[in-house]
């Protein structure tokens, strides 16, 4: 079963980013860099709204630039938490997802395991491990 954790938003500039959702009562963490997702991210959150990841690119490897490059700053993934990452992937994959990335540590979820699918018709999910 998943569970709604964050939208994950790709931007160019967290700092920039930030100072739209902090002008709406939104708090944010310090920015973290994930060498093996190659980016940079901030979460920020606010009672009673859903918490968003900004995610800007670290080097030219980052996944984000695509993204930033044919739409600009915008939604990028949802991601829901999962209590067995492999089931649930196994799961999704025979739901035609296709599995981009992971599972893999990402230090800015507590080195939970994180996994990227994409489908077609639902678009790019992360999963997170619950525990």
């Amino acid at each position: 079963m998943l569970t709604f954790d964050h939208i994950g938003i790709a931007c160019r500039d967290i700092a920039k980013t930030q100072t739209f959702y902090l002008s709406q009562g939104y708090t944010a963490t310090p920015v973290v860099e994930d060498p093996i997702q190659h980016v940079r991210i901030s979460f920020m959150h606010k009672p009673g709204a859903p918490r968003l990841e900004l995610l800007e690119p670290l080097d030219d490897d980052s996944p984000v630039l695509r993204t930033l490059s044919a739409v600009g700053v915008s939604p990028y993934h949802m991601c829901y938490r999962v209590e067995d990452i492999d089931a649930a992937i196994q799961e999704l994959r025979s739901q035609r997802f296709l599995l981009v990335n992971g599972p893999v540590p990402a230090c800015a979820m507590n080195n939970r395991r994180v996994a990227f699918l994409f489908q077609k018709n639902t678009g790019l999910i992360e999963l997170v491990e619950a525990r």
